[in-house]
């Protein structure tokens, strides 16, 4: 069986040998529109092996459908995550506990989304230590002393 998607509309064609010119010929079986279900009419003219392969486009189809409605969203994901830290840093001292414990929840939602997807949590970047106080930085007063020695 053939699917073809024709703008809104998909159309299921069989296949059939023509035993007078020896020549395949597609029958169109029916049609029906990609974001309707399908006709229980129409169902009922497929075979098993038909209604399986219709099964598996429609769930490719449907997967599809929803990761192009979600682009934009995704596009913007970046830029409306900067504005919402924004606003809870300038905002963090009046939040009640309620409103800091469902933003804790969201934010677990987001990163366990991002795990479900296969982007594991970021590692924290090492730190650089500073100096307690009383102790002198080798590293910084070796890299004066040679500038020292190079300038003229």
């Amino acid at each position: 069986m053939l699917i073809r998607e024709q703008g809104r509309q998909v159309k299921l064609l069989r296949v059939q040998r023509s035993t007078e010119t020896g020549r395949n010929r597609q029958l169109l079986i029916g049609a029906f529109r990609a974001g309707d279900e399908v006709p229980r009419a129409l169902l009922e003219l497929l075979s098993v092996e038909e209604h399986t392969s219709l099964n598996r486009w429609l769930a490719v189809y449907h997967a599809s459908s929803e990761l192009a409605r979600a682009r934009p969203t995704l596009a913007s994901a970046s830029a409306q995550l900067e504005g919402i830290v924004t606003a809870i840093d300038t905002a963090a001292d009046t939040l009640t506990p309620a409103a800091a414990d469902q933003l804790w929840a969201q934010l677990q939602g987001v990163a366990a989304a991002l795990r479900r997807g296969g982007h594991p949590r970021l590692r924290r970047a090492p730190t650089v230590h500073a100096p307690q106080p009383g102790q002198r930085d080798l590293v910084d007063e070796l890299a004066v002393v040679d500038s020292e020695f190079r300038t003229p």
